[in-house]
């Protein structure tokens, strides 16, 4: 069904694929843009010429940021910048396009673009985690930026944000970090997961517009534009699972879960006792019954291993849809880069090479979501 869609377009070098959005937008749907002054240096003398843009009052009789704001069914702003986010984030309505976004009572789909240290700043990603409460932040992703940089703030694609708000978004569950398991009331065992590789497989998955539940530990940064729940131990991370999987279509288990917990001391076990000798049992395996209990749930896990084998009995024996193995003694735990492959019940699927983390986030989504 068509729809009136209102086009924003700010100040980024990556404002030029908004000429490709608005002409894929407008086979199917109404649309109007808005473009702020900055913006216009980006668009080519054609596109300005032969389409029909408002950047300010003067270009539209009456009151154009009411009008169209009642007007429109869907406002996308493509790209966002830095500075836009922010004053959106405040409620600031110093031109034509915030003061129509501030006039309407619908979601505004954002997409963010820029380079990865101003993304990564502390007060942009505050800015975003607020604007997410009430609006759809489509994206960054990461990839390649100006001036031959690569990181995160890459503005996604035309066909991508297009994804965002055509498609129904269907919820998936992306685990990360490692668990802490208590000894007694000041210490623990854990390991060292640094949830890099769940954290980038959450930006990942928002970028192609998926729902993102993003359960992390609670020592690990959250993902402003994901639902973040943090867990602590393994049954902590096991019950906000119950919860959350009921209606999920897609689980990401790439959370390190301790595969030993200790007996429990509700007391601070005192050194001047001298030796301790700590007992520690076998683990329930979370995964295991995480397919037990929800057996139309895809599930990818993970494992982590000290050989190439591909290890068809263990993902038999959890019965989970994807396995994705990485050797660790050739890719160190918190390092920037892995390397995995990718098997199902009976065939491998994909061997990567060793690349970044954002990279095989990428692959492993490719290769496991249909």
């Amino acid at each position: 069904m068509s729809k009136n869609i209102l086009l924003g377009i700010t100040g980024s070098v990556a404002a030029s694929k908004s000429e490709i959005l608005f002409k894929n937008l407008s086979i199917d749907n109404n649309v109007k843009i808005i473009c702020t002054d900055a913006g216009l240096l980006y668009l080519s003398d054609d596109f300005i010429k032969n389409e029909k843009i408002i950047s300010s009052w003067e270009d539209s009789p009456g009151s154009p940021h009411i009008e169209l704001a009642r007007w429109a069914d869907e406002i996308l702003i493509y790209p966002a910048t830095a500075n836009f986010i922010s004053k959106m984030s405040m409620g600031i309505a110093d031109d034509l396009l915030l003061s129509t976004i501030l006039m309407s009572n619908k979601p505004t789909y954002i997409a963010p673009a820029m380079h990865e240290e101003m993304y990564l700043n502390s007060i942009i990603q505050q800015n975003i985690e607020k604007l997410s409460i009430n609006h759809i932040i489509c994206g960054p992703r990461y990839g390649e930026l100006d001036i031959g940089d690569t990181g995160y703030g890459r503005l996604i694609e035309p066909h991508e944000m297009i994804n965002h708000f055509q498609k129904d978004k269907f919820k998936v569950v992306v685990t990360s970090g490692g668990t802490m398991e208590m000894i007694d009331s000041v210490r623990m065992i854990s390991n060292t997961s640094s949830g890099k590789q769940g954290r980038a497989l959450g930006m990942e998955l928002l970028s192609r517009g998926y729902s993102v539940t993003y359960v992390h530990a609670n020592n690990i940064k959250i993902i402003p534009h994901a639902k973040n729940i943090s867990f602590t131990d393994s049954k902590s991370l096991k019950n906000i699972l119950q919860e959350e999987l009921s209606d999920s279509t897609y689980l990401f288990m790439t959370a390190a879960v301790s595969d030993f917990i200790p007996d429990y001391k509700d007391t601070k076990l005192d050194r001047s006792e001298g030796s301790l000798n700590l007992l520690l049992s076998p683990n329930e395996d979370i995964v295991k019954e995480v397919v037990t209990n929800f057996p139309n749930l895809t599930t990818v896990a993970f494992s982590a291993q000290v050989e190439d084998n591909l290890n068809f009995e263990k993902i038999k024996d959890k019965g989970v849809n994807y396995l994705v193995i990485n050797n660790i003694s050739k890719n160190k735990i918190g390092s920037d880069h892995n390397q995995v492959s990718i098997i199902n019940q009976t065939d491998l699927l994909y061997t990567s090479e060793k690349l970044k983390k954002e990279e095989i986030a990428s692959l492993i989504i490719d290769n496991t979501m249909n």
